[in-house]
């Protein structure tokens, strides 16, 4: 009886010990994830003062991270014409008041109910 005792016993300190480290694993994970949690905030942060300053310098000449905000302009241009080549192949077009994606050939905006230009063809 003294050996299954002691089987028992060990079988329970290594049940104890493997459920401890479980939650320390659990708890890692949760305060990692916290962390990352907090830089995505920071990064968000972060670009909105990056975008904050793109828009108030945006029109000046010969101000600091020029070239950067070029290439952010250039970016946006180059967004928008695949938009429209996207646009183009599933045969649609964007409302200009709400952004949202209509048919080529609608008059109004299903969305916002707003006149929607004809394309000239």
């Amino acid at each position: 009886m003294d050996f299954f005792e002691k089987v028992g016993d060990t079988i329970t300190g290594k049940s104890k010990e493997i459920a401890k480290k479980a939650k320390e694993v659990t708890d890692i994970a949760k305060l990692s994830n916290q962390v990352g949690s907090e830089k995505d905030k920071i990064n968000k942060n972060y670009a909105e003062i990056g975008r904050a300053y793109y828009n108030a310098h945006l029109h000046e000449e010969n101000y600091d991270y020029e070239g950067l905000c070029g290439e952010i302009t250039a970016s946006m241009d180059k967004i928008e014409e695949l938009k429209k080549g996207i646009q183009e192949l599933k045969g649609t077009k964007c409302c200009e008041n709400c952004g949202a994606e209509l048919p080529k050939d609608a008059v109004y905006c299903s969305s916002c109910g707003t006149r929607v230009e004809e394309e000239d063809l």
